[in-house]
């Protein structure tokens, strides 16, 4: 049962960031409350305010932005998994996000809730890095941008500071003649892994990759020098760094016991996971 809370309505990212700074820690932001109405539910957050953000106007829509795209933290999961656009030209994210939760879930729950929320079990994080998206915090001291890769920072962690939310999240599209590919493990609809991988194949060489793990540790982690170990080599040869990379993969994901896998287990799903997602965009993928 929810004990009583006062909601607040905001018109605009910098009146929600006033009564951010105004309640502090007594507050909590309502966007699409799948994760928070349940923690409330079991009484691990009793917040007195609610800052309802869903009426904010800047938070909502899907628009084309310098090459890119612009996506308003108060899109659901559903929106992005069914947008033209976006399964057009992004189909790494249309992938990941038609895994989200179920199909409730996918309607009421936010892009930016879920970044917010810091889930290390969730799905858009991981095609996110891959595609090099950043977001743009907003308060009342204006706004700032900063690459994914920086915004998360562990477990239910983020680098929002006192007063900030999440307003949107930008992606740049690849370059013409890369494949995706997107590997999903799962139990009781939460992912145990998943991986994303974006390739330009020369032949049969890798000529430029890119990779990220979610789920695995307490954070989604891109692989840079995974990604340099194996950019130039035949697909075959790739294939034998990655499984001689177990070492790297322990350090860089920092996998931890829970109850969708063991550290061990999720080690030796990782490597097969890029495996299968490296062959897959190497072949085009859900590439253009």
């Amino acid at each position: 049962m929810l004990k009583p809370f006062r909601l607040l309505r905001p018109g605009t990212v910098a009146e929600a960031g006033e009564e951010l700074e105004r309640h502090d820690d007594a507050a909590a932001i309502y966007a699409g409350g799948a994760e928070l109405l349940l923690l409330m539910r079991q009484g691990l957050l009793q917040p007195e305010y609610l800052i309802d953000i869903k009426h904010i106007p800047e938070l909502h829509g899907i628009r084309r932005e310098n090459g890119g795209i612009s996506i308003g933290a108060a899109v659901t999961h559903w929106d992005l998994e069914r947008d033209g656009e976006i399964r057009k030209h992004y189909p790494l994210l249309a992938e990941a996000e038609s895994h989200v939760g179920n199909i409730r879930v996918r309607n009421q729950g936010t892009l930016g809730g879920n970044l917010c929320f810091a889930d290390p079990h969730a799905d858009p994080a991981t095609p996110l890095l891959v595609l090099d998206a950043e977001v743009e915090l907003g308060s009342t001291r204006g706004s700032r941008v900063m690459p994914l890769d920086d915004f998360l920072l562990g477990m239910y962690e983020t680098a929002l500071e006192p007063g900030e939310i999440l307003a949107r999240v930008r992606v740049e599209p690849l370059p013409p003649g890369w494949g995706v590919a997107y590997q999903r493990i799962e139990r009781f609809f939460r992912p145990t892994l998943n991986a994303a991988v974006a390739a330009r194949s020369g032949g049969n060489v890798v000529n430029e990759v890119r990779m990220a793990v979610g789920c695995v540790g307490p954070r989604a982690v891109r692989l840079p020098d995974l990604e340099g170990r194996i950019r130039g080599l035949t697909v075959e040869d790739a294939v034998e760094a990655i499984r001689g990379a177990r070492e790297l993969l322990e350090e860089v994901l920092m996998p931890v016991d829970d109850l969708l896998g063991s550290a061990a287990y999720k080690l030796d799903i990782t490597v097969v996971a890029l495996e299968r997602a490296l062959r897959t965009s190497m072949m085009g993928g859900m590439g253009d």
